[in-house]
């Protein structure tokens, strides 16, 4: 390890010294107040100053990069290079010379010799990005770079000496591959000295409304795009949805919805696209719903609560189909109609929230359904789980 990773920088002094602000909200460019990532930006407060590889997991889109930077940022290497190296979109012939550079004439086409990416990082970080496509004659040369610091260049003789600390990410499971042989379990060990896992934002979804504001300040500031809002029947949506393209995901639509939104600059739910809503494929009662956003994070749910929800769910698409007539809907749902009243009864706040005037009338759009002429009705409710109905 070199002297320069046992030195505290003036920029972790300084994200610190902004005190429990900072930790609400974010750190070092990472938008994040959930316990999971709270607890990752303490990891990288404390493994930020030190010289110990760190192997990032998590799904593609979830922001694995954007801790790679806030590391190197934090560490005394900040004022060097950042050297970046996506594994997984280099041709594997071309792989080895880009991370350990070649001489003259090592293969054909070398016409001039070529310093690799380790030797520009020298001083400061390597980040090798999905990591897990390397081949296994890769893996080797790797690892002997990490207990050493030394490698060849293709088609050279002489042994290059760096100083570079390494952070790995990838959108595989590691164990597996090595299991399977596919990854060399010296290296895995290696790479892995301090592990970072990056939740889904399925997992996290009370920062949703941060990032949504967090990009649209962004665009407008970086990019000069207009400045939008989201109203709050669009935030429940976009907060319900699974983003199984995580933060990326996000991001991208936030762009799409700026270039192209509404001219008064308030998105809407009718302004966000059909799959957000959870929208109906045909014409079954349940087909076509957004899945419950059961995503357990080892903290549990409550059972009996998600149980009421989706019984909402069911009670307020038969009423939906029979337009409000209890009586069908009681024989669609293949109950007593008293049982239904009795239902509707017990339900606080039943009327508003099943759409329901005193009559058993309309009184406002029902959730995730589609009118027969394809229409949406659930364009001023968002559903999320464990969160009842509401008008």
């Amino acid at each position: 390890m070199d002297a320069r990773d046992g030195e505290r920088t003036g920029v972790a002094v300084e994200e610190e010294a902004r005190g429990e602000a900072a930790e609400v909200t974010g750190f070092a460019g990472i938008i994040g107040r959930h316990p999971r990532m709270q607890a990752i930006f303490e990891v990288i407060r404390r493994v930020a100053p030190t010289g110990v590889t760190v192997l990032i997991t998590g799904e593609s889109g979830t922001g694995k990069e954007l801790v790679a930077q806030a590391i190197h940022s934090q560490s005394r290497r900040h004022a060097q290079r950042l050297v970046p190296v996506h594994c997984g979109a280099i041709p594997e012939e071309l792989l080895e010379s880009e991370m350990f550079g070649h001489e003259r004439g090592a293969f054909t086409g070398a016409v001039t010799s070529r310093v690799g990416r380790f030797k520009l990082a020298d001083g400061g970080t390597i980040f090798l990005d999905e990591v897990g496509d390397m081949s296994t004659k890769l893996q080797v040369k790797l690892l002997r770079v990490l207990e050493n610091g030394q490698f060849e260049p293709v088609g050279g003789v002489s042994t290059q000496q760096v100083d570079v600390r390494v952070v790995a990410a990838t959108n595989r499971n590691l164990e597996e591959a090595v299991g399977d042989r596919q990854f060399r379990e010296d290296l895995y060990y290696r790479l892995r000295v301090v592990p970072i896992e990056v939740p889904p934002l399925r997992a996290r979804r009370e920062d949703v409304p941060l990032l949504v504001d967090w990009f649209l300040n962004q665009m407008h500031t970086a990019k000069g795009l207009p400045r939008f809002e989201i109203s709050p029947a669009a935030m429940e949506v976009l907060t319900a949805y699974q983003w199984p393209g995580n933060v990326r995901e996000l991001k991208n639509l936030l762009e799409q919805l700026v270039v192209l939104g509404p001219t008064d600059g308030v998105i809407r739910p009718e302004n966000l696209p059909p799959k957000l809503h959870g929208r109906m494929a045909g014409d079954g009662a349940t087909s076509g719903w957004t899945t419950p956003p059961w995503d357990f994070d080892g903290r549990g749910i409550d059972f009996y609560r998600e149980m009421e929800s989706i019984e909402d769910r069911i009670i307020a698409r038969a009423l939906d189909i029979s337009r409000g007539n209890k009586k069908e809907a009681a024989r669609l749902l293949q109950l007593n109609r008293t049982t239904l009243l009795e239902k509707l009864k017990r339900k606080r706040e039943s009327r508003t929230a099943l759409g329901l005037g005193e009559g058993g009338e309309r009184l406002g759009p029902m959730p995730i359904a589609v009118e027969p002429q394809g229409t949406p009705i659930g364009d001023f409710l968002g559903l999320a789980g464990g969160q009842a109905l509401r008008a």
